[in-house]
């Protein structure tokens, strides 16, 4: 009885996850680009294939490029997966995502999306945080919480009393677009 486990070792022996799927992705992609954008006009899908053949090899030929690619997606699909299964607790507690996010969850969603692909990539390409924010990172975020709470008790020092947290969420809101 042949195993799952086994046809997966013997695809990675016969090269499949290092040559075949970096090249076809990297291929579909560049492929998909110059269709899109008609880069060599509309008729032309003979020099697109061409054009994104010759990339797809080219890519497979730098094995440190291919090795990034491979760590890298497996991380970032986890990344989707994990977002995916918010999205999917949003939409149980009732909120309406059919018109994507707005403001503050613009914001954390753009963080949350730098983060992953900082993490996803950090090993590879030997990105590093400095010392001193990985030893001190905690203190960094409690400072970082202390002065929002000082911004939004504060407000500008005009505003009426109650009026610092409304203050804090419109300029957000305006420097992420109310979805305009």
């Amino acid at each position: 009885m042949v195993f799952v486990g086994d046809l997966f070792y013997r695809l990675e022996g016969t090269g499949l996850f290092e040559y075949v799927l970096p090249f076809l992705l990297v291929f579909a992609i560049v492929f998909a680009i110059i269709e899109k954008t008609k880069l060599f006009g509309d008729e032309r899908k003979g020099v697109d294939v061409t054009v994104a053949l010759i990339i797809g090899l080219l890519f497979i030929t730098q094995t440190s490029l291919v090795n990034t690619l491979n760590s890298f997606l497996p991380k970032i699909a986890l990344f989707i997966i994990i977002a995916v299964m918010v999205l999917i607790l949003f939409g149980l507690f009732g909120a309406s995502v059919e018109h994507g996010f707005r403001g503050i969850l613009l914001l954390f969603g753009a963080i949350a999306s730098l983060v992953a692909i900082y993490w996803g990539l950090s090993p590879s390409l030997g990105f590093q945080l400095p010392y001193w924010i990985e030893y001190n990172w905690d203190i960094i975020v409690t400072l970082i919480i202390i002065l929002i709470f000082i911004f939004i008790i504060s407000g500008s020092g005009k505003s009426k009393k109650g009026e610092g947290i409304k203050n804090l969420l419109g300029t957000i809101d305006d420097i992420f677009g109310k979805g305009k």
